[in-house]
């Protein structure tokens, strides 16, 4: 498998999150010595006053998130780090700034040996640590935390809820049609139009992509 012969860490951006078109790529200049992978469920703390304890009732599984440490090192030890204020902001633009085009941060995959990560950026902090007599800094410290993406299929395959009986939201993606969206909910492409109605859409034919989309249970749409 090529991924895994990954030699350096890799961060890909993407302008979508089905990972398809053509990505930009950077590479850490050095590989991190650990990182920290965190699950977690939520459940309802709610319960009537005056008693103690309960049985909390299961809520939601956050996303899965990574957490990362780079070494950007400008003083020579470390080959490819190069100057670190521009490599800084090369980190930063591709995993933090706005793209215009879609108007949020990029999708970003991470790719070093047998890690593969769809996520996206949820909190960076970045530390400089050593500097030159001018100022300019030499060395700095980069903890980045990233979030998965999984995507709605698979998402809902592996959690076994796409019937249509539950409420499913959807933002249309590039190539994405009212009917065909109301077909992958539902099995039946006709109930767009009730679709369309439900969500006050008067022109299904020229829905904006990220537009929000609530598919209700199939009973409401009757």
């Amino acid at each position: 498998m090529a991924e895994g012969n990954l030699s350096k860490l890799k961060i890909i951006a993407y302008p979508d999150d089905r990972f398809q078109e053509n990505g930009i790529s950077i590479s850490v200049p050095v590989n991190p010595g650990k990182y920290q992978l965190n699950y977690g469920i939520e459940y309802s703390e709610d319960q009537e006053q005056g008693t103690q304890g309960n049985n909390p009732p299961y809520s939601r599984t956050p996303p899965e998130s990574i957490q990362f440490e780079f070494l950007y090192d400008g003083t020579g030890v470390v080959p490819g780090s190069g100057d670190v204020s521009s490599k800084v902001k090369e980190f930063k633009e591709t995993v933090y700034k706005v793209d215009g085009e879609i108007h949020r941060p990029k999708f970003l995959k991470l790719l070093w040996g047998d890690l593969s990560f769809n996520c996206v950026l949820k909190d960076l902090k970045i530390n400089y640590t050593l500097f030159k007599p001018d100022g300019t800094p030499i060395r700095a410290l980069l903890n980045a935390a990233f979030l998965q993406i999984v995507e709605e299929e698979r998402r809902e395959a592996e959690q076994g809820n796409s019937s249509p009986d539950l409420t499913h939201v959807r933002f249309v993606k590039e190539g994405d049609t009212l009917p065909l969206m109301t077909y992958r909910i539902y099995g039946d492409p006709a109930l767009y139009i009730q679709v369309a109605k439900y969500n006050g859409i008067r022109n299904f034919r020229e829905i904006e992509p990220h537009t929000r989309i609530v598919f209700p249970p199939i009973e409401k749409l009757s």
